[in-house]
């Protein structure tokens, strides 16, 4: 390959402050609201025009993984930042209860307002916020890191910080930093765009279950719509919109590795494809369709897995199976093994009815770099793991755990990994977090 050699040029420090926070998503905007509540100067620095992440640019319609359920009752695993938010939400729009899905329950919501809900979160607190930027490189000090370089509108700058915060979702900020990840593109979970369809007849797909859903789409393949899968999900935000999670980007019965942009660009337009395949397919075969049009459809794929940073302590899945509970724990999580593999269907494995596992601090924290955190679903965990904690719930909950983190070791001038675990969940209990010690239960 040919290569060009750039110049040495001088880069601007914009920024300097305590804490930064790469990635403005889920985990990245409670991040950012946590430091900042909790007394430091914050950037947060988003590479879209909005906030939210996978919530708000994929159009997912539902946040997963908020709550634990039996058949009794349904009861919050995340709270904290996450419990704001959805306060805020039923101020714009009214509230909405929980709703049964399967073994477990969701919250729907309208992706527009959520991104209202963050630009208000983050201009009521003293902070800044950068959107349009991306990261390109970190500045280094041995094996410190000391901030990091963005290409923005208005061209490259720095941003210099006392901690940095990756909730980049693909572990960006700690892959250039030299951290170690572990990625297997040819078993990572398989991406999907993500749409919503109008002028469908509401009354009637409310009433539909799962099954039947699978049994139509199963109904149009036999017709002759090549569609890759025929399980998935459906929630209703408004009368006669639903909101979609039924596609499956595959290439040459592969994943597509969406850190590549070859790869990538595919996805993103054999996506689309599938979504105008699939508005035609629930038009033929799926009542309440019948006049059915795209109304929206997500600024990018969703993206499920890429790396997984190596922390200092790597969750399994027999932990999550488990229920694990350990002393550092900063955040609950509830959600099923969701993993979206080859063919038509989704394969879930359930915990117990109102069980939970803890997330455990040491697994945010990256080997061998300073002055860093991870939040999100490039946390250290194994990938059969990872296909449960990916979820947006237990991602604010990471966030606002890393942020309070950051912040409380730069007040008291110790390295994260020095933080007095015990200090760190009073503080995330003051909150409002739901951190339970060993041998609890959430209800």
């Amino acid at each position: 390959m040919r290569s060009y050699h750039e110049p040495a040029r001088q880069t601007p420090i914009r920024e300097s402050v305590d804490v930064l926070v790469v990635g403005g998503g889920s985990a990245g905007l409670c991040a950012a609201v946590a430091a900042a509540r909790t007394g430091a100067r914050v950037v947060l620095a988003e590479s879209h025009g909005f906030l939210g992440g996978t919530l708000t640019a994929v159009t997912l319609g539902s946040i997963c993984g908020l709550y634990t359920v039996t058949e009794d009752d349904i009861v919050p695993a995340v709270g904290g930042l996450l419990s704001e938010i959805i306060e805020r939400l039923a101020f714009l729009e009214g509230p909405r209860a929980p709703i049964r899905w399967l073994e477990t329950a969701t919250m729907v919501y309208d992706p527009f307002l959520l991104r209202m809900v963050a630009d208000n979160l983050v201009t009521e607190t003293d902070m800044t916020l950068a959107l349009h930027t991306r990261a390109v490189s970190v500045i280094m000090d041995g094996s410190q890191i000391d901030g990091v370089v963005f290409e923005g509108q208005d061209g490259r700058w720095a941003c210099r910080a006392k901690m940095v915060i990756d909730c980049t979702g693909d572990g960006t900020i700690a892959a250039l930093a030299g951290a170690r990840f572990e990625m297997d593109p040819d078993s990572i979970q398989f991406p999907n765009p993500m749409f919503r369809l109008g002028g469908v007849n509401t009354d009637k797909v409310t009433a539909m279950k799962r099954p039947e859903l699978s049994q139509y789409l199963e109904q149009a393949v036999a017709s002759g719509f090549e569609l890759p899968r025929t399980a998935g999900g459906l929630f209703v935000i408004h009368p006669g919109a639903v909101h979609l999670n039924v596609t499956r980007v595959a290439r040459d019965g592969m994943p597509p590795n969406t850190l590549e942009t070859e790869d990538v660009t595919w996805a993103e337009i054999e996506g689309r494809r599938q979504v105008m395949l699939y508005r035609d397919a629930f038009r033929a075969h799926v009542p309440g369709f019948e006049n059915c049009y795209v109304d929206d459809c997500g600024t990018r794929i969703g993206v499920r897995e890429t790396r997984r940073i190596t922390g200092q302590h790597s969750l399994s899945v027999d932990e999550v199976m488990g229920e694990a509970r350990f002393d550092d724990a900063i955040a609950c999580c509830s959600w099923p093994l969701e993993e979206h593999g080859a063919g038509r269907a989704t394969r879930w494995v359930w915990l117990r009815p109102g069980g939970y596992y803890q997330i455990p601090f040491r697994s945010l924290i990256p080997l061998e770099i300073e002055g860093l955190l991870i939040a999100g679903r490039c946390i250290s965990a194994s990938h059969e793991a990872q296909a449960s904690l990916r979820v947006a719930a237990p991602c604010m909950a990471m966030g606002q755990a890393a942020g309070t983190a950051a912040a409380m070791a730069i007040d008291g001038s110790v390295r994260v990994t020095d933080l007095n675990c015990e200090h760190l969940q009073e503080r995330l209990l003051q909150q409002g977090a739901i951190i339970h010690k060993r041998g609890s239960k959430i209800a």
